[in-house]
């Protein structure tokens, strides 16, 4: 694929997901490419970030508005920077993918001054109760259906949102999943075929949504079932450490209570990420299985990290994933108890042999996920 001027629009977090891979492979194939980002509110650093690309290489980078400001008015700046860093940045494009409703909106509104030629609606993350204020929660769909209506294309991350936009209306010629894939070039797996599992890791934001209580209860009567074992945490709890409209304490005091068995590395980058992973054995993606919680529309990357890496997953049944884990045996899909995770890892520890055929398993599997692969037939699907 190859693009005059495409632009990148989209939400980000700490930890690279889809929409950094995506700024990667449009780099390589664009004559310009400009990238505007938006960090969540829960982010270390808030400011908006604007790049532009000519011919692959960075020619200017802005960062601008790092204030904290309430969650409304955090939307509404990020919309209105939008707009500005469009026209800093040229102000003309063929190409637009626009994570999510908010930024969407902007694209399709340039798109109507036909100041955008195409616009490819990206939805990353999408759930019926996205915010627990009902009135916000009916703005988001309303703005989600209008990007529906109004794209040239709708990716979506995972199967169930592509049911849900055909429920919607939306032909399946314009309707393309697009699952999360992996830099597969990126990682470079070690030898393990003499040594047994003893490294486990949590990857990800420290939320009682992604199952961080289940490791602490249950990571006591672990180590003293197996003294050798280590658990490495990736990640730390969000600044804004609300769940569901409920404030909950940090994790890291707690984990740092569990001893030096514990080690906490905090945020690393993406390529840190794929660097570190492959030297673990054992991961976790322990997600509450409740209606409301993101993943269950998902398609995790961070379990697609895991997986590349060649690091089996104990998961709980809520994001589609899950089912690929256990037909693929790549891993063990356990209930959200921590009885559960403790036999899971049980299970592994005790059977080495069993967890070599799951590390192989997962690093088969992930063979079909690569990015550039991904992106090339998601593009195609968009320009028919």
């Amino acid at each position: 694929m190859h693009f005059r001027k495409a632009l990148l629009i989209s939400h980000i977090t700490d930890l690279a997901g889809p929409s950094e891979a995506l700024e990667n492979y449009l780099r390589e194939r664009s004559d310009v490419l400009g990238v505007i980002y938006h960090p969540f509110h829960y982010c270390s650093d808030r400011r908006s970030i604007a790049r532009k690309y000519v011919s692959g290489k960075l020619a200017t980078e802005r960062k601008r508005c790092g204030l904290a400001l309430p969650n409304l008015l955090t939307y509404f700046k990020d919309a209105l920077f939008s707009l500005v860093f469009f026209f800093s940045l040229g102000g003309r494009y063929n190409d637009c993918v626009a994570c999510d409703p908010l930024n969407a909106v902007v694209a399709i509104l340039l798109k109507k001054c036909r100041l955008i030629d195409r616009v490819v609606f990206y939805t990353i993350d999408w759930m019926p109760g996205r915010f627990a204020n009902p009135v916000l929660n009916a703005v988001y769909h309303a703005l989600d259906r209008f990007c529906v209506k109004n794209c040239d294309a709708a990716w979506n991350i995972s199967p169930r949102i592509v049911d849900v936009r055909r429920e919607q209306g939306l032909p399946d010629a314009r309707n393309v999943l697009v699952p999360v894939g992996v830099d597969l070039e990126k990682i470079d797996l070690p030898d393990k075929s003499d040594r047994a599992p003893r490294d486990l890791v949590l990857l990800g934001a420290l939320a009682p949504s992604k199952g961080v209580d289940l490791v602490i209860e249950a990571w006591p009567r672990l180590l003293a079932r197996y003294p050798d074992l280590r658990l490495h945490v990736i990640g730390k709890t969000p600044n804004d450490a609300v769940e569901d409209g409920v404030v909950y304490a940090p994790y890291e005091p707690r984990l740092d209570a569990l001893g030096d068995s514990v080690i906490l590395h905090g945020v690393m980058n993406h390529d840190k990420v794929l660097e570190t992973l492959p030297a673990c054995d054992i991961s976790l993606a322990l997600y509450r299985p409740t209606d409301n919680n993101l993943s269950r529309w998902a398609d995790p990357s961070r379990v697609k990290d895991y997986l590349a890496c060649g690091v089996p997953v104990i998961i709980t049944d809520v994001p589609e994933i899950a089912k690929d884990v256990a037909a693929e045996r790549a891993g063990i899909v356990a209930e959200y108890t921590s009885e559960a995770v403790e036999a899971a890892v049980a299970a592994m520890v005790e059977d080495p042999a069993k967890w070599r055929a799951m590390r192989q398993a997962a690093v088969t599997y992930m063979q079909r996920y690569r990015w550039s692969a991904i992106f090339d037939a998601s593009f195609e699907a968009a320009r028919g």
